[in-house]
């Protein structure tokens, strides 16, 4: 029994580490850049929103939870354990399972809704973008299409609507 309780702060401390790391995953949003799409240039376009629908952001699967949940659980199975064969018996059965738990927890934590805009660009183009959708935009809301670093943004429209190409 003494031997759980000296390695219960370092199986703890294990434990949180792990589920930090994965709740520290990347959030991609609208509105959201990383350092990488600093100083990248590219299109602006405009348009408005011809439909808009929520579809669901399936998970990811970085490694990352994997990676933790196997360590915390090898940690705490072989401080369970009891004599050295059944401290590595423990030990890796624990790994097996807390990186399932963990690869579970890092696809629950990443899952989400997004929304789909069907975006009719002021040239005739018709395209969709799918983001989340913090800024509330509908149908009928005009928008800046922004492209770059391989991804396409929608942003409301500011100032006045271009005059119709059309005659």
């Amino acid at each position: 029994m003494s031997k759980v309780v000296a390695r219960a702060p370092m199986v703890l401390a294990a434990a949180l580490l792990s589920l930090a790391v994965t709740a520290c995953g990347p959030q991609h949003t609208g509105e959201t850049y990383s350092r990488g799409d600093m100083q990248r240039g590219g299109p602006v376009l405009a348009g408005r929103i011809i439909a808009v629908d929520d579809v669901p952001i399936s998970g990811t699967g970085s490694g990352i939870g994997t990676v933790g949940g196997g360590v915390a659980g090898a940690t705490l199975g072989s401080a369970l354990a009891h004599g050295r064969t059944g401290s590595i018996l423990a030990g890796v059965g624990g790994a097996i399972i807390g990186a399932i738990a963990g690869n579970a927890v890092e696809q629950g934590i990443t899952r989400g809704q997004g929304t789909r805009f069907v975006v009719q660009l002021d040239n005739g183009q018709v395209i969709n973008v799918v983001q989340t959708n913090e800024a509330n935009l509908q149908t009928g809301d005009r928008v800046t299409v922004l492209e770059g670093g391989g991804k396409t943004r929608l942003a409301r429209e500011s100032g006045p609507p271009p005059p119709d190409p059309r005659p």
